[in-house]
């Protein structure tokens, strides 16, 4: 103890005096620092000891925008250290030093890492609030159990009651997701219904009250609008009925929409959108409706070029929840590869004032951000798509 206070001290006198330099200073620094990320708040400090009978190694530790302050004085012979002290969402960035009797070496290399938060961080869904998520799992599943596992361990943390998800392409794996969270929740019972069109619900069964399931616009003559046919749930949440409807519209196109040409790709969203606002006045007028999914398009193109103007120019009829997203940075759209921002939850005005309500709220959620690997790990092996979540707050 008496040791580790001498060091301790020696190296509070050498920080507040500023380095003080002694023979082989550069020779006898520690080399090949590496942060290693352990969880959301503990990283890994290795080096290479290059010095002889050293009392001992300084680590200094900073903030991104801000100077470095000491961290911890280790004893001799030292070549790793476990800081348990991060933050995540945060950058830190760290150097290390052998202190000697009098002087210290130069710094080693400095090392950033960036601390993401661990799944069991990740959450979404409330006891007071109707949640539903739109998320497009990338040819589910890109890398067969791995995705299978990621999306069940996904699903089960964010704990929202209707998932609604496109490109769900094999229906064992489907399956297997559904199973392994009834496996894990002791709480509560999932279900799962996946369509031909490859668009499919994940949801709760002691939240909401399935009363059907079923594809609109399903027949050969609207292949042109809709490649993938709109699949409608029809629920009940507590005593509230809402209408989900999961769209994957038609991909591509450059941008530009032509009226004149009927297989133009933003023509097709153009006249599916005009379907669906069709739809829902014919049948939902005054029902509560959401409508969600993968929709291709932005919503903050010029009216020329804006597919979802049917909906936007009937301001008091709809109302897209996730136009500040769209409007906003790109840091928060769901498809940071581009980076546009195509998938979308638009409710009819009966559910305007529940969405007014503060405990109501919408967000892309950065699943990337809970996987240790980040961005790169999580579209390899789970989707390019972050999913968009809406909270609702009934009475």
């Amino acid at each position: 103890m008496r040791l580790f206070f001498l060091i301790a001290l020696l190296s509070s006198l050498l920080l507040s005096c500023g380095t003080t330099t002694g023979p082989d200073n550069d020779n006898f620094k520690p080399t090949n620092l590496v942060a290693t990320w352990i969880s959301s708040s503990e990283v890994q400090l290795n080096w290479n000891d290059n010095s002889p009978d050293e009392l001992g190694f300084i680590i200094q530790r900073k903030l991104e925008e801000g100077d470095y302050q000491p961290l911890y004085t280790t004893e001799p012979d030292t070549t790793g250290y476990l800081d348990n002290g991060v933050d995540s969402l945060n950058t830190y960035y760290y150097r290390v030093a052998a202190l000697f009797d009098g002087f210290q070496s130069n710094w080693s290399n400095e090392v950033n890492i960036f601390i993401h938060p661990a799944l069991y961080d990740l959450f979404f869904g409330t006891d007071s609030t109707f949640d539903i998520i739109t998320w497009n799992i990338e040819n589910f599943p890109k890398e067969n159990q791995i995705t299978v596992n990621y999306v069940f361990e996904i699903i089960l943390a964010l704990d929202a009651d209707i998932i609604a998800m496109q490109e769900i392409e094999s229906n064992t794996y489907f399956n297997d997701v559904v199973y392994l969270l009834n496996q894990a929740d002791s709480v509560n019972t999932w279900e799962g219904y996946r369509a031909y069109s490859n668009l499919a619900y994940i949801y709760k069964l002691d939240q909401i009250e399935i009363i059907d399931i079923f594809e609109i616009y399903d027949s050969y003559q609207y292949n042109r609008e809709f490649p993938r046919p709109p699949l409608f749930m029809q629920m009940y949440h507590n005593a509230n009925e809402i209408w989900i409807l999961n769209n994957h519209l038609k991909a591509f196109g450059d941008g530009y929409l032509n009226l004149s040409d009927p297989w133009d790709e933003e023509t097709r969203r153009f006249d599916a959108c005009n379907l669906l606002d069709d739809y829902i006045e014919d049948n939902l007028s005054q029902s509560n409706v959401i409508v969600i999914g993968d929709m291709n398009d932005e919503l903050i193109d010029e009216q020329s070029n804006n597919v979802f103007w049917t909906f936007i120019v009937q301001n008091t009829e709809y109302l897209f929840t996730d136009m500040e997203i769209a409007q906003g940075s790109y840091l928060n759209w769901s498809y940071p590869s581009w980076p546009s921002h195509p998938d979308h939850i638009l409710i009819t005005n009966e559910l305007f004032d529940e969405f007014a309500d503060t405990l109501s709220t919408v967000e892309t959620i950065k699943i990337d951000q809970y996987i240790d690997g980040g961005w790169n790990e999580y579209e390899t092996n789970v989707s390019d798509h972050r999913p968009v979540g809406l909270k609702l707050f009934f009475e």
